[in-house]
């Protein structure tokens, strides 16, 4: 199921060098096909886990591989194998995965459905002896929407390399325009989207704001109805002993994106403002409130972090304070020295960025004969 994702692998990164890690007893399949450029075995499982359930330790894969590469990404869909793929050298990895509870896994596909899983009243049905005689969606309304959600794991596979793709060709745009991450360019900060129970809060702005001004000038940004909320911002900050802060309010389309392209970081709540700097290349800091998920509405692009609380109600969907019953407090979750312990952390990766590009890899963990499995986070305030 994996060799026609890998043949699309192959395809999209034309150029790589590609080293495909897989059993033992799949080395000459994955000759035969041309999958990659080097073949490494390492039998992570035995050929047989029905008889052998041992397992090689992850760790092992480490003094197979020469050098470090610029992705390693897992085709298995079980996540045994991200203990492999985690032990991998590498700048990026990708993987069918729950990102918010993995570290070190920044390409990433949530886990799906592999079956239609019964419902208690379904299973209390078979138990007694009626399943058969009366249709499922008696017992469950939504088995036949859920099977419609259904997916052969070749084309999720093949979805999660696009993904990988996509990934790098954003990079690539974004080393671009890396000269405007330069001493000198302005840091954009935009605190206000189209809803109150979206926006953090005014004071934590104002102290994000006096920190960063102590690196760069800042420009704070919004439209006329916010303008009294953004000077608001900009006293917080001088408060503090922030200089180098100024305000642009309703800035012509033109002048706006211009801003954008020329800032060495943007900070922007859950609005408009994150997503175009993301899709411009530029290094986006993105502040969720709990309502919306990131991982739905979040912002794209190749140099993008996004903190939201941990919360348990997340994804409520909620759009007006007053309806939520705990007073949003997935809004004071998240505090302004967490906001730039992340600034600090994604603007020195940016700084230490090379240009040399090191081998790509996509190391991968057998399973069985022809399936192969290759070898941020959302807590309290974490990047995704």
């Amino acid at each position: 199921m994996a060799m026609g994702p890998l043949k699309e692998l192959r395809r999209r990164f034309s150029h790589a060098h590609i080293t495909l890690v897989v059993g033992s007893w799949n080395i000459e399949t994955a000759k035969e096909f041309r999958l990659a450029d080097d073949y490494i075995a390492f039998d992570f499982f035995s050929r047989n886990p029905s008889v052998d359930k041992g397992r090689e330790e992850a760790a092992s894969i480490k003094p197979l591989l020469l050098g470090e590469f610029d992705l390693a990404i897992d085709m298995r869909v079980p996540d045994e194998t991200r203990p492999v793929l985690l032990a991998v050298p590498a700048r990026h990895r990708a993987a069918i995965v729950d990102q918010y509870r993995v570290d070190g896994i920044d390409i990433a596909i949530a886990p799906f459905n592999l079956k239609l899983r019964r419902n208690l009243f379904y299973k209390l049905a078979q138990r007694i002896g009626i399943a058969d005689r009366i249709p499922r969606r008696f017992f469950d309304w939504f088995t036949d929407r859920n099977q419609v959600r259904l997916q052969h794991v070749t084309e999720i596979l093949s979805f999660l390399v696009a993904k990988a793709a996509a990934y790098f060709d954003n990079e690539n745009d974004a080393h671009n325009h890396q000269n405007a991450a330069t001493k000198g360019a302005p840091v954009v900060v935009a605190p206000f989207s189209n809803s109150n129970l979206r926006d953090w809060p005014i004071e934590y702005f104002g102290q994000l704001v006096a920190a960063l001004a102590e690196r760069s000038e800042v420009v704070v940004i919004g439209r006329s109805e916010s303008q009294a909320a953004l000077e608001n911002v900009v006293k917080i900050a001088n408060d503090l002993g922030a200089a180098l802060v100024s305000t642009a309010v309703d800035l012509p389309e033109l002048e706006f994106n211009q801003l954008i392209k020329s800032a060495s970081l943007v900070v922007s709540n859950n609005s408009g403002t994150g997503h175009v700097a993301a899709q411009l290349g530029r290094p986006t800091v993105g502040i969720f409130t709990a309502s919306h998920l990131p991982e739905i509405w979040g912002f794209q692009g190749p140099l993008v972090s996004m903190l939201m609380s941990s919360i348990e109600c997340r994804g409520c969907g909620l759009d007006q304070v007053r309806r939520c019953p705990i007073g949003v407090r997935c809004k004071f979750d998240i505090k302004p020295d967490r906001v730039f312990a992340e600034i600090s952390s994604m603007m020195n990766h940016v700084r230490g960025k090379v240009a040399d590009a090191v081998p790509l890899a996509v190391s991968t963990a057998a399973i069985y004969p022809l399936q192969m499995g290759l070898a941020g986070r959302i807590l309290e305030g974490a990047p995704l």
